[in-house]
């Protein structure tokens, strides 16, 4: 899946009275493009594999080729080139743009290092599966993290970048009209997924896919392969409001189940109401709205973000303070996090997951990246779907599926 640029402004209405805000202050809204933003399909805007035949010689005269890392021995790497790990076997360096002049940047997937004598592709198995798991709740459950990453470890990014497989939970939301991207939702059961309704309502029958287990979207080259499934239904909350996005949450039954698996896994729902008000070093993520990468050369990896949350009461205050003004009142179907300066889920995208630790590696799903003022600003918190509040919602559709609840509740 490779990600467009969003941008959008969205009309804001969440007041004691029917306030109107002017769109302007909304500039940095986590959501899905306006209709004005031409969508280009995959094909042509994917970034160009590295030829495999090409050969390039490292600042030591060593002659490699670019394959993905698990076609090439430890000893056969080329350590000046791009993408070759120079901390240690399992260990890509993704540096981007051209700040190290040291670094010899012929590879241009995440994924990729030259290789001085590269396996031959028809005499290496095919990629591992991951070790299934049919049964979340029977095997591990519900909201593991993987800190480490799965298979390899990456480096060298801007730090915002996760490891791949750190988040099964995250879902890419594919456009299925021009195979463009649409979104970001989280995995609540093997054959449902939960984003936000501002995003859901844009598509009408058969029009939207997911994408399970994606991390890089400009490769196809990791270790484990990602799964792909259509939309099936998708059920919309009844109260939603596209104008002020309160309630904004909605659930999309796929047309048949995801293998639950290491790098594929379903999130812990909260229970109804509860509070994470103190929660700390909670993840949201998303995969930018920014341009793919350095002139468009090196790949978009899934971001991650560690915020704090902040209490209903002091956010509302602190909106109050910005372009908002004194009348604007927080709908109690959002909460908020962040609020420190330079770290915000400005490069997340509407629907995505924010989810806080419950020890252990563990999650809990929080909230859904509904909108925000600016990006990154002192005491200004971004605002997400309530989640906790939903939660007999949920259960309720789910019921309605003829699904059970047994695959994000916790076992006691």
């Amino acid at each position: 899946m490779q990600l467009l640029i969003l941008a959008g402004v969205l009309a804001l209405a969440a007041s004691q009275k029917t306030t109107t805000i002017d769109p302007s202050v909304l500039v940095n809204i986590f959501g899905t493009p306006p209709t004005t933003v031409t969508r280009k399909p995959l094909e042509e805007i994917i970034v160009k594999p590295t030829e495999s035949t090409a050969t390039f010689v490292d600042k030591n005269g060593s002659a490699c080729q670019c394959v993905p890392y698990y076609l090439c021995d430890a000893n056969n790497v080329g350590v000046d080139v791009n993408n070759a790990s120079v901390t240690g076997w399992g260990v890509l360096d993704i540096r981007f743009g051209d700040d190290d002049n040291s670094i010899d940047r012929h590879c241009q997937e995440s994924v990729e290092v030259c290789c001085a004598i590269p396996k031959d592709p028809s005499e290496v198995p095919p990629q591992p599966k991951p070790q299934p798991q049919p049964d979340p709740t029977k095997v591990k459950g519900c909201g593991y993290r993987n800190p480490q990453g799965l298979g390899v470890t990456i480096t060298g990014g801007t730090g915002t970048e996760s490891q791949f497989g750190e988040f099964p939970w995250v879902i890419a939301l594919l456009d299925n009209r021009n195979f463009s991207y649409a979104g970001v939702g989280v995995l609540i059961h093997p054959q449902v997924v939960m984003t936000g309704a501002h995003i859901a309502q844009k598509f009408g029958p058969g029009e939207l896919k997911i994408r399970a287990g994606e991390w890089d979207t400009q490769t196809v080259k990791e270790i484990y392969p990602f799964e792909e499934r259509n939309v099936e239904s998708t059920v919309i909350h009844e109260n939603f409001q596209p104008k002020s996005l309160k309630n904004d949450i909605a659930l999309l039954r796929l047309d048949r189940p995801l293998e639950i698996s290491e790098h594929i896994n379903v999130i812990c729902l909260p229970d109804y109401q509860e509070v994470f008000d103190s929660s700390k070093n909670c993840v949201a993520n998303g995969w930018g709205k920014s341009h793919f990468g350095q002139s468009n050369r090196y790949a978009v990896i899934l971001k991650k973000v560690e915020v704090d949350m902040v209490p209903y009461t002091r956010c509302n205050m602190l909106l109050k303070r910005t372009r908002l003004g004194n009348n604007f009142k927080l709908h109690d179907s959002f909460v908020c996090a962040g609020g420190e300066a330079g770290k915000d889920t400005c490069q997340g995208d509407g629907g995505a997951p924010l989810a806080c630790p419950i020890g252990n590696n563990r999650y809990k799903l929080t909230g859904l990246v509904a909108w925000g003022i600016g990006c990154g600003q002192q005491d200004v918190p971004a605002v997400y779907t309530n989640v906790p509040k939903f939660r007999d919602w949920v259960d309720e559709k789910m019921a309605n599926w003829g699904f059970e609840a047994t695959s994000y509740r916790i076992s006691k």
